[in-house]
């Protein structure tokens, strides 16, 4: 649904990202421009408003009627002026665990570390009643200092850009945003209930999304499709204790608080209503890293 550009802004030498509105058919469909550019509008205007340190600083957004903000007039496209990442996706994080298939788990406070960062952004918008609609390991950028592996940036965005090459293999596994006449996200990470009611979502839809990302995080594996998605639910929805749960998803030998860290993951594919809220996680990530702090400081 959109280009983004790296541009430098020369009053100030600063470096920004610039993002302007450019639909393609092959991907969306045409009858679902407007939606598009409605969602484009919100996320530039509402965007300018929100100030927090796990969130992509939104700097301007123009309309740019007419090409009015180009000397040329030559392109007439909406564009948002962002902050500019150093850094790499969540999503190439995590494929740089090494989607391994032995049922490891990378429960430290590398990866609780993200997961409480991202807890964090999305209470910022939940409190402001704004539903992101698209959280997904793309969207989530993370940068790590030289002196060590905790990350010293973590940014929830919403860009949906994808190398172009790797359009055809996203849109078949459902890892690319895409929209129709019913709405936009990405297939793989998007809830039960906006994927049949896009317009009626709370933002307790976000929360299964996170549920997916986090369980690619915390096993290092990106899962190939929707219907991967459709087996930890399965699981989750088992007569069986959490061992057995994680046994059928193939994870074996984890701790007891391993374990507890898996079985609030679970809960976010629950119904909608009976989902952990922003809130919750955000204190639970921060207990659980705390928990891992003290534990090191006794070693």
């Amino acid at each position: 649904m959109g280009i983004v550009r790296k541009a430098e802004e020369h009053t100030r030498g600063r470096i920004v990202a610039v993002k302007f509105l450019a639909p393609d058919p092959k991907y969306i469909d045409v009858a679902a421009f407007d939606d598009v550019a409605d969602r484009f509008r919100r996320e530039g205007s509402r965007g300018v408003g929100l100030r927090h340190d796990h969130l992509v600083e939104i700097l301007a957004y123009e309309e740019n009627d007419r090409g009015q903000c180009f000397q040329s007039r030559a392109l007439g496209n909406p564009f948002i002026v962002m902050e500019y990442i150093r850094g790499r996706t969540l999503e190439a994080t995590i494929r740089n665990l090494g989607e391994r298939e032995d049922g490891r788990v990378y429960i430290n406070r590398q990866t609780l570390s993200i997961a409480r960062a991202i807890a964090d952004a999305l209470l910022h918008l939940h409190e402001r009643k704004l539903v992101h609609r698209d959280v997904k390991p793309a969207n989530i950028f993370v940068s790590t200092a030289r002196t060590g592996v905790i990350p010293s940036e973590i940014k929830l965005g919403d860009f949906g850009v994808t190398k172009w090459g790797d359009f055809l293999a996203a849109a078949s596994t459902g890892t690319l945003t895409l929209s129709t006449q019913r709405g936009l996200g990405t297939l793989k990470y998007m809830s039960p209930e906006q994927a049949l009611k896009p317009k009626d979502v709370t933002v307790r839809s976000d929360i299964f999304s996170l549920g997916i990302t986090l369980f690619e995080l915390l096993t290092g594996r990106i899962l190939p499709s929707p219907h991967h998605v459709f087996e930890l639910m399965t699981a989750r929805n088992m007569r069986s204790s959490i061992s057995g749960k994680l046994y059928a998803l193939g994870l074996r030998g984890l701790t007891a608080s391993e374990e507890s860290v898996f079985e609030k993951v679970l809960e976010m594919f629950s119904a909608a209503g009976s989902r952990p809220s922003s809130r919750e996680l955000l204190g639970r990530f921060s207990f659980w890293i705390e928990r891992l702090e003290a534990s090191d400081d006794a070693g």
